[in-house]
């Protein structure tokens, strides 16, 4: 949106003093950027067998690292169900089915870690690094 005001501004005739338009459109360039670059996810370090669930602002991950139990197996499943829109009255309801794609990671026979992708082959090169990175077969 900054980029836009600034682009309006310079093509477009406009009686906005420029200090104002550069500085709605820098305000709106920062937030876009620090709202790209927010994110979360968890990292798993193979060699000192740790685990660290972060959370990521201007690319910067901050969280801690835990130490990761005895990792037994790791399979992948899909769980499919039923999604829809929520009724407002106005426009009609409409339902589909989505498909979740999960990497399970097992500790002591219970399922200790849950990745989720939208993609099978996504989550297909995920199982693979972890297979590898445990030594599993």
């Amino acid at each position: 949106m900054g980029l836009i005001v600034l682009a309006v501004a310079f093509l477009a005739e406009v009686e906005t003093p420029i200090y104002n338009v550069l500085m709605v459109s820098g305000g709106a360039v920062i937030i876009g950027y620090l709202m790209i670059s927010i994110s979360e996810g968890t990292l798993i370090n193979f060699e000192a067998n740790k685990f660290k669930a972060y959370q990521s602002i201007l690319w910067i991950k901050f969280g801690d690292w835990q130490n990761l139990p005895r990792i037994e197996n790791a399979e992948l499943i899909h769980h499919t169900y039923t999604e829809s829109n929520f009724p407002n009255g106005i426009s009609p309801t409409i339902s589909w089915n989505t498909t979740v794609y999960k990497c399970v990671l097992i500790s002591g026979g219970k399922k200790f870690m849950v990745f989720d992708y939208s993609k099978e082959k996504d989550a297909i090169v995920a199982l693979d690094i972890i297979r590898s990175g445990f030594k599993l077969s």
